[in-house]
């Protein structure tokens, strides 16, 4: 889970509900942002970096018996340049971006060096967005950024498992949105290989 804020501090019960929909699978869920310890620096000192340990992740390995969640606080860019998660599995990995606002001029800035590794590892890459426009801009932002160079997955659209409550911005009541509205999936492009015969 990339850009992770509140996602990282739900409660793990949450999150082992992914345990419970895939029985027979091991997940490892990885939060990676500099804000993904947001309130909760008590619960959990960040841990000094050492060489077994390069990004100070937290690692919670007893949340279910075949789960578990790795905090790290940094910038994705600076532990793919590392290759710390390669080599990467287009079937068993993805990307999750929840409200990354990969479009909005206050943090489209913070996804320029990230976007390219993101595409580069050809690894589907889930995105939700706040409303409607947000998500059109995340998807346009992409476009142009990546010159067309991805391939869409899943259509931009509203997401019926979407947070059924809305919410208003106190400094512009006309601003209303919901948590995860839409959601899309997109991945690098991939040129599959063909034979031809001459």
């Amino acid at each position: 889970v990339l850009g992770a804020r509140a996602e990282s501090s739900l409660p793990r019960a949450a999150w082992t509900q992914l345990a419970h929909l895939f029985p027979d699978s091991r997940l490892h869920l990885v939060f990676i942002g500099p804000e993904s310890m947001a309130n909760r620096d008590d619960e959990f000192p960040l841990p000094e970096r050492t060489p077994s340990n390069p990004f100070g992740a937290i690692v919670e390995d007893r949340v279910w018996y075949k789960m578990k969640i790795s905090t790290i606080v940094d910038y994705y860019h600076t532990i793919h340049k590392t290759g710390h998660f390669a080599p990467y599995d287009p079937y068993f990995d993805c990307f999750v971006l929840f409200h990354p606002g990969l479009g909005h001029p206050a943090s489209s800035h913070e996804w320029e060096e990230t976007l390219p590794l993101l595409l580069e590892t050809k690894v589907p890459i889930i995105a939700t967005g706040y409303t409607q426009f947000d998500l059109e801009r995340d998807v346009e932002w992409v476009h142009k950024k990546s010159k067309g160079e991805f391939d869409i997955l899943l259509e931009p659209g509203e997401n019926i498992f979407r947070s059924l409550r809305w919410d208003l911005n106190d400094m512009d009541p006309q601003d209303i949105s919901c948590g995860n509205w839409g959601v899309w999936a997109f991945r690098g492009k991939r040129y599959e290989a063909t034979t031809k015969d001459i």
